[in-house]
């Protein structure tokens, strides 16, 4: 029994470092298209951009105190949540080994995976999507950046650099 504990445990301890490894920034590109394939229709006279409707459009409303009215649509909680996995990615970077280095690679090839869908995929074309690609990107550079401070940190402290 021991054993089989042993291995359910190094299985998931497996599963985790895998799943770590997936950039957050990939839920958001995917959830992107998946909002934009099932939910923006065809375009008609009345709606000729189905897409920039579907994350513009209000969700709700509210009259603030200062009789100014706030509105929420997609296209902000795209953002709001595309910062805060920004946040949880540049604390990742902290950390170092293998699967740092392999998250910082993935995280390159979804800012390319945003680069490219910009330029050639016309539902892509929103300034939405650009904002997600500027995220992106700047959760490339900050992973390297912060990366490097860290390595250069413990290769000072272990005495191999000045």
């Amino acid at each position: 029994m021991p054993r089989e504990r042993m291995r359910q445990h190094t299985e998931s301890n497996i599963f985790m470092k895998i799943l770590r490894m997936i950039p957050l920034m990939l839920l958001v590109l995917i959830s992107y298209f998946v909002v934009v394939l099932l939910g923006a229709g065809e375009a008609t006279i009345d709606n000729p951009d189905p897409v920039l409707r579907l994350f513009t459009d209000p969700w709700f409303s509210v009259t603030l105190p200062s009789t100014g009215k706030w509105s929420f649509t997609l296209e902000h909680l795209f953002i709001v949540v595309a910062l805060f996995f920004l946040f949880f990615e540049i604390v990742k970077s902290t950390s170092i080994g293998g699967a740092a280095i392999a998250e910082m690679a993935i995280s390159t090839l979804v800012f390319i995976i945003f680069l490219v869908s910009f330029l050639i995929v016309k539902d892509a074309s929103t300034s939405l999507f650009f904002i997600l690609m500027v995220i992106s990107l700047i959760d490339v550079l900050g992973g390297y950046i912060i990366g490097i401070k860290v390595a250069r940190r413990d290769l000072a402290i272990g005495g191999g650099l000045m």
